[in-house]
């Protein structure tokens, strides 16, 4: 395997530690997914589902050229504007569909990142006009994503009561 792909694989939850969501949120209940410290908080599960969106968006759609569609409807609302909790729970379902929702893209990032070439890496898609190559969506996204764990890290620590276990 080229260090290019091994170098994103780790970057996407095998190994490396502020890459996957999923093993941050292992042992909460639906009612601490859901837990904002006030009102105009963003809750865990919304955190969640925004690196899964983000995700789909950045390879799906702008790397792989995907239509729009592949994203589905009701997990808009973890898109990019700022939504309560409770139009979190309205819109999504279960939470155990957003979470199985959650693994099926990072499995299909992981899909992604193990066809491509060493090449790959360095080309320019054209679905994106900031002129980025696939290598810096691939890691932007991670960088993204580790943003949005040590945010839940932080509501763990808040929930649980253990100040000193934040990020």
């Amino acid at each position: 395997m080229s260090e290019w792909k091994q170098l994103a694989h780790f970057l996407y939850g095998r190994g490396f530690w502020y890459a996957d969501p999923l093993k941050e949120i292992d042992g909460l209940k639906e009612g601490q997914l859901f837990w904002v410290p006030d009102p105009n908080s963003l809750c865990i599960l919304w955190h969640v589902g925004h690196i899964a969106h983000r995700e789909r968006l950045h390879i799906g759609i702008f790397l792989q050229g995907l239509q729009p569609s592949i994203m589905p409807s009701r997990y808009e609302v973890f898109g990019h504007k700022w939504c309560s909790t409770e139009q979190v729970r309205r819109a999504i379902g279960s939470v155990q569909g957003v979470l199985s929702w959650v693994r099926e893209v990072r499995h299909k990032s992981h899909e992604f990142i193990e066809s491509l070439t060493d090449d790959d890496f360095h080309a320019i898609p054209p679905t994106t006009e900031e002129g980025l190559s696939v290598a810096h969506w691939l890691f932007i996204t991670t960088a993204h994503t580790a943003l949005h764990v040590g945010r839940i890290q932080l509501l763990r620590a808040l929930i649980e009561g253990k100040h000193e276990r934040a990020c």
